[in-house]
């Protein structure tokens, strides 16, 4: 077949509205855009499912564009087709406050699924969304076939968690997941030959992907059976585009310099004539928007006939009573809060069919395993256990596309190993996405591993990420009161830090207010005691023994605990002085990591106990005695401030 008039116009409109979007801005990505404009065009009029009307309808189709850089593309598709992105917002491309940001953001743009840019994420997003979409079908029993879309560039497949989730989609046979891989042999610093000679293709079929070869970028009817083909298969498929960077562009495409700056205006006036685009910047012909809102209109009609398809009951929602269930059930008097939140875990999990995860092939240590469920598999998603294998990474980014489809995912792995996925957990709380990490083995009191698996910067690392909750409860009853808080916070993912070692259940002190974030835990909070020591974890009962001995030599103190700094910080300034009174400035923090960022609490005449050196491989309770974390040596600090 050939390509008709209005088609080239079509696809040029799309091509030139981002070239003038990143001319105008004079920043950007004009290259992909301009090579990936056939694709786009026959992918939105011919296969995608949606409703510009109806941006969170639940049977869409979605697309993700993995290639973030490549946005321009994707706003100017999402304006033609309908969606609330108007011109000016075009023409806004890049600018302070404006829903045309650089790389997409969820949230802030209708038709935008998920927040990319950083490379290799929206891939692994998709693998999530496509998992999401199969365990739907086993809750409401009826067949959910809407496809998982996503356009993925070399440097998506250069970066490791591609390589992970790649696995697992194809592990899971995965069959509702199509990618576009834009294969033009162009990276930032030249051709990709300098770095990346793999054969793509046999990977992916060694992963398990069908695997479709040799599709002429330009060629729309070309794309569209190689649509039509991975439809019908029942596994994931990587359809290989040939493109040609920046085509086009007379002196530009084909080569790096398409790719991350603007084509400068003399190089634009020779792009349209070299495409015989006659039109000022951002003018779109009538005929175009005609065209487009032409098919448009026959997707919302579909939309009619389909919208009223069952929808996922995820059962209860308000776990007021599970909690209380949780906290008036008999516990043990020693019980490592890992033990603990494997407890809530499972109660939370029998009640509703929100929740869905597993770990980096560390259930059993990470009690992330749901004792009344089965496994999903390729077979089976009916089960709420997910087996990531030894794969942080690509469990972070799956966690945030299953958050993406309405669950609340939970991730395991021990803390160190937070590093590995780090950059998936900062887009979670960019993306207001309620994942829970959990997160064991918080501490030097793991022991015997060592310093290669003691965290010591870990903990202080992650309370650096904006939006994002750090929870180090300190027994059975903080860690409840820390998860019910977490599910408050729908817009915001949770870190749980865990012991790995047994912690006493501190029945004897209340509790309740540890939802606060920071709360008096032991010592009368009307009264001014000659110092505050504030603990959090498995050194808050340190303190309170700590608090005992300086009793038997007639020293006042009160023992706070601080499970969540941001909680706190979310309190009035009137509670914290409550907690914290600024007249009683002879203080002791004790944490078993980084001593950096204790002095907002300790002040200028506190002391912080902490550390700031690797561990040792020795009996946890050995290496906390020698690392500084006894009662002596609290005791012993307590007394120094008091002397001064």
């Amino acid at each position: 077949m050939t390509i008709t008039d209005i088609e080239k116009k079509c696809i040029n409109a799309i091509r030139f509205l981002s070239i003038d979007m990143v001319q105008k801005a004079n920043s950007g990505h004009p290259g992909a855009p301009m090579s990936l404009a056939p694709l786009t065009f026959v992918l939105w009029r011919d296969h995608l499912r949606f409703n510009p009307n109806k941006p969170k309808w639940t049977n869409r189709d979605k697309f993700i564009l993995s290639a973030g850089h490549a946005s321009a593309l994707l706003y100017s598709i999402l304006h033609l087709t309908g969606y609330k992105i108007s011109i000016n917002d075009i023409k806004n491309f890049r600018q302070y406050e404006s829903i045309t940001p650089g790389h997409p953001e969820y949230g802030l743009t209708d038709g935008v699924e998920a927040t990319t840019g950083p490379l290799g994420q929206g891939f692994a997003n998709g693998v999530g969304m496509a998992i999401a979409s199969k365990r739907k079908e086993s809750i409401t029993g009826e067949v959910n076939d809407n496809t998982i879309y996503s356009i993925v560039s070399d440097g998506d497949l250069m970066e490791g968690i591609s390589s992970e989730a790649a696995s697992i989609a194809g592990t899971l046979k995965l069959g509702n997941i199509i990618y576009f891989y834009d294969s033009n042999n162009i990276s930032i610093e030249g051709s990709t030959d300098l770095a990346f000679k793999e054969d793509v293709a046999k990977r992916f079929q060694s992963y398990g992907w069908n695997v479709i070869e040799n599709v002429e970028g330009e060629d729309i009817y070309k794309i569209s059976e190689s649509i039509v083909l991975a439809k019908s298969s029942d596994l994931p498929t990587l359809i290989i585009l040939k493109t040609e960077i920046g085509h086009g562009s007379p002196n530009k495409s084909g080569t790096e310099k398409a790719h991350g700056e603007a084509l400068g205006e003399e190089e634009v006036k020779l792009t349209r004539k070299e495409l015989n685009w006659a039109h000022d910047p951002f003018d779109i012909p009538n005929d175009v928007y005609k065209y487009f809102e032409e098919f448009v209109n026959k997707k919302i009609a579909s939309y009619e006939k389909l919208k009223n398809n069952k929808k996922i009951d995820f059962g209860e929602t308000d776990f007021s009573k599970s909690f209380l269930e949780l906290k008036s059930s008999s516990v043990k008097e020693n019980i490592s809060t890992r033990d603990s939140s494997g407890v809530i875990l499972n109660k939370l999990s029998e009640d509703s069919n929100l929740f869905i995860g597993g770990s980096a092939d560390l259930a059993g240590s990470t009690k992330t395993y749901i004792n009344s469920s089965t496994s999903i598999n390729s077979d089976n998603f009916s089960g709420v256990n997910m087996h990531y294998g030894v794969r942080e990474h690509a469990m972070g980014g799956i966690s945030n596309g299953l958050a993406l489809s309405g669950f609340v995912p939970f991730a395991g792995t021990f803390l160190i190993f937070s590093d590995y996925m780090r950059n998936s957990i900062r887009l979670s709380a960019l993306s207001e996405l309620q994942v829970l990490y959990i997160l064991t083995h918080d501490s030097i009191g793991l022991g015997e591993d060592g310093p290669t698996h003691q965290p010591v910067s870990q903990l202080m690392s992650l309370r650096l990420i904006p939006n994002l909750l750090v929870f180090r409860p300190a027994d059975y009853f903080e860690t409840i009161n820390c998860f019910e808080e977490s599910l408050k916070n729908t817009k915001r993912p949770s870190v749980f830090a865990l012991t790995r070692q047994n912690v006493t259940t501190m029945t004897k002190n209340d509790t309740s207010e540890s939802n606060k974030g920071g709360y008096v835990l032991s010592g009368n909070s009307e009264e001014t005691q000659d110092i505050i020591l504030i603990g959090t974890g498995s050194e808050v009962q340190l303190c309170i023994e700590v608090q005992k001995e300086l009793e038997k030599i007639n020293i006042s103190s009160r023992v706070v605990s601080m499970p969540c700094w941001e909680l706190f910080e979310m309190q009035s300034d009137e509670y914290k002085n409550k907690v914290l009174p600024p007249e009683m400035k002879k203080r002791v923090s004790v944490e078993a990591g980084a001593t950096l960022g204790w002095q907002k609490y300790i002040g200028d005449n506190g002391i912080s106990i902490g550390i700031d050196e690797f561990g040792s491989s020795a009996p946890g309770n050995i290496v906390l005695e020698k690392k500084g974390f006894s009662v002596e040596n609290i005791l012993n600090v307590s007394k120094k401030i008091l002397e001064r």
